[in-house]
């Protein structure tokens, strides 16, 4: 299939002009990102290249991408600028279709391990969190009270990308999420700062643990303290009496 040369007015890429991207998807940027969308055989929308700015390493991965696009068009320089929202312009901007993720779809086992990000307000951390998701091993990161967008492309650049390959399920309310866990058979450690618990204390080895971090400015909610709970908390032995909620989950999920 080859790109279609098209215009700004063209309806297929309204969704990429528009400031708020559409639910569900996500825009990707430049050279890595669609390096990332090959490895995780993403679900690509709409693919937009300007020929004008691709180098020779974009053209063929421009070439990759548009055999596996469902709608791949080209652009000027000019339409160009309009959608990327990078400070330089690589020639290279897709929609992508997240994909959704259901509490069901999540296999559950003794060694499962899953983390919770409650109230969590910016884009950048909670792509890190993704991320540390990923790296961890752990199986799937659980939202409430969610504030960020995952649609935002900060979250898929703080990802490094894993936002395409980690469960991600979205819960809304905290009773939704603490519901399933403990129906489960999860043991919900909540992360409280100066709890009796520590962060190397081990979760009990017989059945899944799911670990809750909340936003740095107001913590865990109050409705997750009202769950049973074994409360956990990282030593602040330094000047700051927190940690970044992402370096904070990276220290539970390795600890």
């Amino acid at each position: 299939m080859a790109a279609v040369p098209v215009s700004a007015r063209d309806p297929r890429i309204s969704a990429l002009l528009s400031t708020r991207t559409p639910s569900g998807s996500v825009l990707a940027e430049g050279l890595w990102a669609h390096q990332c969308l090959l490895r995780a055989d993403a679900d690509i929308e709409v693919l937009v290249t300007c020929p004008d700015l691709l180098d020779p390493a974009a053209r063929r991965l421009a070439r990759d991408l548009t055999a596996r696009a469902r709608t791949a068009v080209e652009v000027s320089a000019k339409t160009y600028a309009r959608i990327g929202r990078r400070t330089k312009a690589s020639g290279l901007a897709s929609l992508v279709r997240l994909r959704q993720w259901r509490a069901e779809d999540l296999p559950v086992d003794p060694g499962t391990r899953v983390l919770v990000a409650d109230g969590i307000e910016y884009a950048t951390n909670l792509g890190a969190l993704i991320r540390v998701v990923d790296a961890s091993g752990a199986s799937a990161l659980l939202i409430t009270n969610r504030q960020a967008r995952l649609e935002h492309p900060d979250v898929f650049t703080a990802s490094r990308g894993t936002l395409l390959t980690t469960p991600v399920v979205d819960f809304g309310e905290p009773a939704a999420a603490a519901q399933w866990l403990l129906r489960s058979g999860f043991t919900i450690r909540l992360a409280l700062p100066g709890a009796p618990g520590g962060f190397r204390t081990p979760a009990d080895p017989t059945g899944p643990t799911a670990i809750v971090v909340g936003s740095e400015g107001r913590g865990v909610a109050a409705e997750w303290r009202s769950v049973p709970h074994e409360p956990v908390s990282i030593p602040m032995r330094g000047r700051a009496d927190s940690l970044n909620v992402a370096v904070a989950a990276g220290v539970l999920l390795f600890g």
